[in-house]
């Protein structure tokens, strides 16, 4: 199933990438609906998509948590994530993401999405600087978490990196192998940003570095990839194995 996924990063096809970004709704359901609680991600999963201009503005606990809460749903669980990022005060917090933005803000990678085949470095380098300014900031908040929080507001310059799309960039070849540091980031934002600007010359369809990312995702999950059976509450479909998995995902819940 990656192989096929991974297929998908080496297309220049607008209509191929556009097929796969809709199927994303369709690959959330499935994805949910292997869970203890479906209704929960589907909920996080509206909420996260769909950011009030608030909540792109400014950032506080309340939001952070709810974000870290959508991470953990949708992709690997890690214990004790959402009470480290739950540590941090309202002032680090906000004082964090305000530099962040500031740094995002005053490229205006928005105006760069078409025009040019390949992302300015100025945005990606504006990308990298923005992750560190929360990762260095903020506990519990690493490069993975702070990709999360800023392709809310700026998914033309910072994609989210699951481990669904980070084996559908072709960075990696199987789950274990994958690293979230910042050198990775810097490589896997710029395919991201770089295959959004070539399809957007090419097709009629705009899309964002995130939009990339999110497509590779959903070809990833509907190929019965990595997201479709590592996640906590997840149960492979495999007959055999189906009653015992049910009895250590509730377990481990």
């Amino acid at each position: 199933p990656i192989p096929t996924a991974m297929a998908l990063i080496h297309s220049s096809e607008s209509r191929r990438w556009s097929t796969a970004l809709e199927s994303y709704g369709a690959a959330l359901d499935e994805l949910a609906d292997k869970k203890q609680h479906p209704e929960k991600l589907k909920a996080l999963d509206k909420w996260f998509c769909n950011p009030k201009p608030s909540e792109k503005s400014a950032l506080d606990k309340a939001t952070l948590s709810k974000i870290v809460e959508w991470k953990l749903s949708r992709g690997t669980f890690r214990p004790g994530l959402l009470q480290k990022a739950q540590s941090n005060s309202e002032q680090a917090i906000k004082t964090a993401y305000h530099n962040a933005h500031e740094l995002l803000s005053a490229v205006k990678p928005q105006s760069s999405l078409t025009g040019a085949s390949v992302a300015p470095h100025e945005v990606l380098d504006a990308a990298v600087k923005a992750v560190k300014a929360l990762e260095k900031s903020l506990t519990g908040v690493g490069p993975a978490t702070a990709t999360a929080v800023l392709s809310r507001a700026f998914p033309e310059a910072v994609a989210f990196m699951s481990d669904e799309a980070m084996l559908g960039s072709g960075l990696f070849k199987k789950t274990s192998d994958i690293k979230y540091d910042m050198k990775t980031f810097t490589r896997f934002n710029e395919i991201m940003q770089n295959k959004a600007r070539s399809l957007n010359s090419a097709g009629k369809r705009v899309f964002t570095g995130d939009d990339v990312a999110k497509a590779l995702w959903a070809e990833c999950v509907l190929a019965g990839g990595k997201g479709a059976a590592s996640s906590p509450g997840i149960v492979k479909k495999t007959p055999a194995a189906k009653a015992t998995s049910v009895r250590k995902t509730i377990a481990k819940k």
